[in-house]
């Protein structure tokens, strides 16, 4: 008998799920599709305004994190962080960094810039498996 086999008669007598089954790990690939398609969606072809950036980013996020909990991402015990950054963007560089800790077999983060002639857009999506 094979460990996944036994991790999952375990699971089924215990009651306790202490790893997600192999379709429902957390896929940067597919999360980065959803950044991409969410921040095209609120900044495709716009410009930068400072009294719109909290309303971008708020609906950006939004955006993310409702389509990360829909029932076919079969992310049913993660929690997820979703964290925007928009600026200016006037050929300067930025830095933009973050820690976290966490179990890696089962925990993961995706991320996306978006760039144009007038503005920039960090998004880093966190995925923590709820034990």
């Amino acid at each position: 008998m094979d460990v996944a086999t036994l991790s999952n008669k375990l699971n089924e007598t215990t009651g306790y799920v202490v790893r997600p089954n192999f379709e429902e790990k957390f896929r940067s690939t597919k999360v980065q599709e959803i950044l991409y398609s969410c921040i095209s969606d609120v900044l495709g072809g716009k410009k930068f305004e400072q009294e719109a950036c909290a309303e971008w980013t708020k609906a950006i996020t939004v955006n993310i994190r409702d389509r990360l909990k829909a029932a076919n991402m079969k992310f049913d015990r993660y929690k997820f962080i979703v964290q925007c950054v928009i600026g200016e963007n006037k050929g300067q560089g930025v830095k933009y960094g973050c820690r976290c800790l966490w179990d890696s077999d089962t925990d993961g983060m995706a991320e996306y810039v978006y760039l144009n002639e007038s503005l920039f857009c960090a998004v880093a999506a966190f995925g923590i498996f709820y034990y």
